[in-house]
């Protein structure tokens, strides 16, 4: 079964993770569990979502390698700042806006000879609903499962909610000039059952065969105000641009 794949989807769902008439907008703190194993180990990590009215900081445990070389302590999301920061260092953040991030990626698969319209051997990801329904955390929640056309007899089954809303501004806008691997993710499952389809994850399996295995759970939704702290960038970071960060790259 192509799960890498699909479960790379899932988290992309997740990090990259609604909104709800039926509900206030949700502000507070969502703790994840994210399994997996390591040289047969099995291993679980921590994943943190802090949400206020207007902006998301997504933290992990540890930090993640983020293009390559930069070690992100986190990724904040300003809606209201029309722009997303990754911390890479203590006195040192990347800055991008979603155009500009459009901007790059169009340019890089430009120069590579690709663009948006490039055919792709991958693997479709469909998915339908089911009649299931599961309690988790007192939030009622509805199975999805997604297929890869390559493997449809194995899954992922995706629990959501439509009891947590969030904003997730510029993440719920199509995103443009994507190659057409990165578009399917940003702009097919993800729109439509993340971001406009007013649901949140609060549990995700592989399903295979009769098995089924956690790979994410939500363990605790904290519905408070959050400390303006922890959606803020820390005094005495210095921003750095996308441009400016590859440049530093290219002259190393």
């Amino acid at each position: 079964m192509n799960t890498r794949r699909l479960f790379g989807t899932a988290l992309f769902l997740l990090a990259i993770l609604y909104s709800s008439s039926a509900f206030a907008q949700f502000e507070g703190h969502i703790t994840m569990n994210l399994y997996g194993e390591n040289n047969g180990q099995k291993e679980v990590s921590e994943l943190n979502l802090y949400a206020t009215a207007d902006r998301i900081m997504i933290k992990g445990e540890e930090s993640l390698e983020v293009m390559g070389k930069v070690s992100a302590g986190g990724l904040l999301i300003r809606n209201d700042m029309k722009d997303f920061i990754i911390m890479t260092e203590k006195d040192k953040a990347l800055q991008a806006t979603k155009t500009g991030i459009e901007s790059l990626v169009e340019m890089l698969f430009s120069w590579a000879g690709e663009s948006e319209s490039s055919s792709s051997d991958t693997p479709e990801a469909e998915y339908e609903y089911t009649d299931r329904t599961k309690t988790i955390l007192g939030y009622e929640t509805t199975e999805l499962i997604v297929r890869s056309t390559d493997d449809p007899e194995n899954y992922l089954s995706v629990w959501l909610t439509p009891g947590i809303d969030i904003n997730w501004g510029m993440l719920a806008e199509p995103w443009k000039g994507m190659p057409k691997d990165i578009d399917k993710e940003l702009n097919g499952m993800s729109q439509d059952v993340i971001f406009k389809g007013k649901n949140f994850p609060l549990m995700i399996e592989v399903v295979e065969g009769e098995e089924r295995q956690v790979v994410m759970d939500v363990k605790n939704v904290n519905r408070s105000s959050i400390a303006k702290a922890m959606v803020e960038v820390p005094s005495g970071v210095q921003l750095i641009s996308l441009q400016e960060y590859i440049f530093s790259m290219m002259m190393e």
